[in-house]
């Protein structure tokens, strides 16, 4: 309560022009007119302070009015803390409902989830049950109308008394994810706020309130789109998101949105061509009929909008797409974004509560279609799981089979996504070869597809390489065992299997020999093997890192193989870390999945003893992540996210407009990921990083970087041309857009051979890896034949659309090049090998260019001359 009272008071206090703060629009502008609410429940301007549209809200001011509304109405509305944001933001759900549906929520809730079970559902009266609905507000936190829409449709259903509201609350379950980005959204919102003129707002497209600095508030914490992590659920909005998906599992979901500033309106369906083939067809049916509610509220108030266009529902990431999989209706709606409170637009002037106003219509609109057709949405879900069985039986693949490919870390990240998603996972019971590879019992895992989440477990394995419309809104493709770089392969029959797994347990590493006072070695094919050497080099520990595989004796008296990049910690060497060295060891083995061997003797039985300059000096590595305009946030996002997430590794995010007065020699590692650098960095930098490089740093390029440092002489790098395939003769002009596009290399799996010898592959124990292709940089593989790591197949597509010119193209050019210059070296790689932050197998790269681009060398010179031997 006293943080209601405050909260305008402070906002009052801190802008000198009050009557401006009371200007705005009335309630009905954006409410039913003439509807009676309740005096109990706070209006959003008497709680605020402000009208809803004058000012951006902040998601602190948002949560408290949520709770005064649950508090004033608990017969009708519930709050609740679904999670925490990277920044701990809470994620806000309130559920609304008629008083008696309060009453027996959780036997609504048990009764709905029984429609799916086939089991229970036939003794389900469908005339009796609720629809459950889930909007969902600016998953896009720079896209604002919508979460600035909640309150006001909050306070709507909490408060409204009238015939209407009654009867749509006794017949719902209103579940309302306040809104789903707030880390981006309060990014969006001060900067809007602080740039607004405090009189008549500037509607000049180039104000500056219009133009956020990047990377913009579109972004979560780590400049990751949240509206991608559906499928991946790399962040806790995403796994707080799919916790209450499959808590509910809504009949129709909203995912409200904004997009270019000249446009109108969009509602779903979207191009038909383009959806999702796994989706039921009855789910486009239904979003057709919804699709009416929306057209008669919008032209009820004269405004204009489009929908079968532009937008697609194909990327089950999307949080329109990922419902359809499941019998759930999702709903995408793009509103024209202000992106402040008024710019001019091809269509007049364009204010943010108009903006606001669409986004509470077509909630309310969502709402109402879900009411009316709430018969068929439930006999959509009852018929749901009957369907998906008869789907899965006349698939011709039965299981899809993978293993561990000697990483249980990798491994374990995979089966827990599977879990998040409820698919279910058995041990593999029987060994089973398939596709070349033998699948061991006890070190792999079988999804049977006769299963429930048979949908959804296609889209994660399959790899599609022929498409209806070969255009897309987003990628063509996101097959998720090759993203982990696990072996695997599809059956055409079900293997023995044991019993489901559910969430799996992570995997503990062990200490073999107990602790030692001479030395620890350790492999590096572990997923967190690069955690634990952070560890050891935040200790202050000296480590080396092993350039050439041996056997040694560890204490235990066996013999055990290590290969390229496995750790040695020389403890006779710094007798006193001994203790400390002692506890790292301890906690690498507890959470690191890392066997580590406790060895009394640095002879070994076969190859280079642990007194071999063959055993590298690996120095801290201290990372600098190129960031500001011109880069792209989601790649730099992606590669800042796993070093501190993931390794443990704090990296410094360097402004690309103060690169030129940084003191290089503070960093062994500079990362500039895919974008633009031509306007931002000046010659003299350039000739700075020259300097950096040879005196010993490692300088890692990505995407449209690479060609960028050619052209820089940088690094003596050569591209390919893009395909230059034309269509022959005249071609319609309408056709012209859909044509240029299927030039592009919008989102691909490609295959490519590796060389685990070579320190960007030490750690893979197959010579095949995945990459993410999104992108036409075609590397020519460097003169030298070892420094070219990496080199695309000659059929490098997997999974996706590339065109057949590009994928000529692209066929055996270089997935990475590292080149020695000085005592430094030049890392290229013209994909993200980090990409959306779930491209498990690809993040090894990254992480050995950042651990170990030190041992990059001249060939010939890699390991000091010691030569090896044999015992």
């Amino acid at each position: 309560m006293l943080l209601r009272r405050l909260f305008p008071l402070a906002l009052a206090l801190l802008c000198s022009s009050a009557p401006v703060l009371r200007a705005g629009v009335p309630l009905d502008y954006y409410l039913p007119a003439g509807t009676a609410y309740n005096p109990k429940v706070p209006t959003p301007e008497q709680f605020f302070g402000f009208q809803v549209g004058d000012w951006h809200i902040r998601s602190e001011l948002n949560t408290a009015y949520l709770r005064a509304v649950a508090a004033a109405a608990p017969d009708r509305v519930k709050f609740e803390i679904l999670g925490y944001t990277h920044e701990h933001k809470p994620l806000v759900l309130l559920t609304i409902t008629a008083p008696e549906n309060h009453a027996r929520l959780e036997q609504i809730r048990a009764d709905h989830l029984a429609l799916l079970d086939p089991a229970k559902n036939a003794a389900l009266d469908l005339a009796k049950m609720p629809v459950v609905v889930d909007l969902g507000y600016s998953i896009h936190g720079n896209e604002p109308s919508g979460v600035n829409a909640m309150p006001l449709v909050v306070y709507y259903l909490a408060a409204a008394q009238d015939a209407k509201v009654d009867d749509i609350l006794r017949h719902s379950v209103i579940l309302v994810e306040a809104q789903r980005n707030p880390d981006g959204g309060d990014r969006a919102a001060q900067w809007f706020n602080q740039h607004r003129s405090l009189g008549t707002p500037s509607a000049d497209p180039l104000d500056r309130e219009h133009n956020e600095a990047w990377p913009r508030g579109r972004f979560n914490h780590y400049w990751f789109d949240p509206n991608r992590d559906w499928l991946p659920l790399v962040h806790p909005e995403a796994q707080a998101r799919a916790a209450l998906f499959h808590r509910w599992r809504p009949n129709l979901l909203t995912d409200h949105h904004e997009m270019g500033t000249n446009n109108t309106f969009f509602f779903q369906p979207g191009v038909p061509t383009r959806n999702n083939p796994s989706s039921p067809a009855k789910v486009f049916e239904l979003t057709a009929k919804v699709a009416a509610f929306h057209q008669r509220a919008l032209d009820g108030k004269g405004i204009f909008y489009y929908s079968e266009q532009g937008f697609d529902d194909f990327y089950p990431g999307k949080g329109s797409t990922y419902p359809d999989l499941h019998g759930t209706i999702g709903i995408l709606f793009e509103q024209a974004s202000a992106r402040g409170h008024a710019q001019e637009s091809e269509n007049g002037v364009l204010t943010f509560p108009f903006a606001i106003r669409n986004h509470v219509l077509s909630s309310l609109s969502s709402i109402d279609a879900s009411v009316a057709l709430r018969g068929e949405l439930l006999a959509l879900q009852k018929d749901f799981p009957a369907q998906t069985a008869e789907l899965a039986a006349r698939s011709r693949v039965k299981a899809y089979v993978f293993g561990d490919d000697g990483d249980p870390a990798r491994a374990w990240a995979f089966l827990s996504l599977l879990a998040q998603h409820h698919i279910e996972v058995r041990p593999l019971g029987e060994d089973v070869t398939a596709d070349g590879r033998t699948f061991k019992a006890g070190a792999a895992w079988v999804a049977l597809t006769a299963q429930p989440q048979f949908r959804l477990l296609t889209e994660m394995f399959v790899r599609r390489t022929t498409f209806e419309d070969p255009v897309f809104y987003d990628v063509s493709a996101w097959t998720l065992p090759l993203a982990y770089n696990l072996p695997y392969a599809e059956l055409d029959r079900a293997p023995a299997a044991g019993a489901p797994l559910g969430a799996p347990a992570f995997p503990a590493g062990k200490l073999v020999g107990g602790h030692s006072d001479y030395a620890y070695l350790f492999n590096w094919n572990g997923y967190f093997a690069p955690r634990a050497l952070q560890r050891l080099h935040a200790a202050g520990v000296l480590v080396k890192g092993l350039t050439s595989p041996i056997e040694a004796i560890a204490a235990d008296g066996a013999r055990h193989a290590f290969g390229y990049g496995a750790i040695l910690v020389p403890v006779g060497q710094q007798p006193e870390r001994a203790a400390a060295i002692r506890a790292v060891i301890d906690t690498i083995v507890k959470e690191d999945a890392v066997t580590v061997y406790a060895c009394g003797t640095g002879l070994t039985p076969q190859g280079v003893d642990f007194g071999s300059a063959s055993f590298a000096p690996l120095p801290p590595p201290r990372v600098a992540l190129i960031c500001g305009d011109g880069v792209d946030p989601h790649d730099i996002g992606a590669a800042w996210h796993v070093l501190d997430q993931r390794v443990g590794l704090t990296p410094t995010l360097l402004d690309v407009a103060q690169l030129g007065r940084a003191d290089l020699a503070r960093y062994t590692t500079i990362v500039f990921a895919d974008g633009r650098y031509d306007d931002t960095v000046s010659d003299a930098t350039v000739a700075n990083l020259k300097r950096w490089v040879r005196e010993g740093g490692t300088l890692v390029l990505m995407g449209r970087a690479a060609p960028w440092a050619a052209k820089k002489e940088l690094a003596a790098l050569e591209f390919s041309p893009r395909s230059a395939a034309e269509p022959s003769g005249r071609q319609p002009y309408a056709s012209a857009s859909d044509r240029e596009a299927q030039k592009l290399i919008a989102g691909a799996v490609v295959a490519a051979a590796i060389d685990p010898t070579h320190p960007l592959g030490y750690g893979f124990s197959d010579e095949r890896v995945s990459f993410f292709r999104k992108n036409a940089v075609f590397l020519k593989p460097a003169k030298s034949p070892y420094e070219t790591p990496a080199v695309y197949t000659a059929k490098p597509l997997q999974s996706g659309f590339i065109s057949e010119a590009n994928q000529a193209a692209l066929a055996n050019t270089a997935a990475l090049v590292a080149l020695p210059v000085g005592r430094g070296a030049v890392v290229a790689m013209p994909d993200d090998p980090n990409f959306r932050g779930f491209w498990y197998g690809g993040n090894r790269v990254f992480f050995n260019a950042v651990f170990y681009g030190s041992v990059i060398r001249p060939p010939g010179m890699g390991d000091g001359g010691d030569e090896a031997h044999a015992h």
